[in-house]
């Protein structure tokens, strides 16, 4: 399972990422994989390569959001 940490996250991302899901642990990978579903992890790369301007690759992370009443409460930028 692709994560952000595969995609060498800078803390600076990671704050940002963090204050869109506060109720989410994102310093600590072990943590954030036992919290997190397959959608909120695909939020979280959408995000990051939106934060990047990698739209291609943003996109393709969130075509593979199955539920998005499960994360409704995460904001997308």
């Amino acid at each position: 399972m692709d994560t952000i940490f595969d995609h060498k996250v800078t803390k600076l991302e990671m704050e940002i990422l963090s204050s869109c899901a506060p109720h989410i642990i994102i310093k600590d990978k072990e943590k954030y994989l036992k919290y997190c579903d397959l959608d909120t992890i695909n939020a979280d790369l959408y995000r990051l390569f939106t934060l990047r301007n990698e739209v291609e690759i943003a996109e393709s992370y969130v075509k593979k959001i199955k539920d998005t009443q499960s994360i409704s409460s995460i904001n997308f930028f």
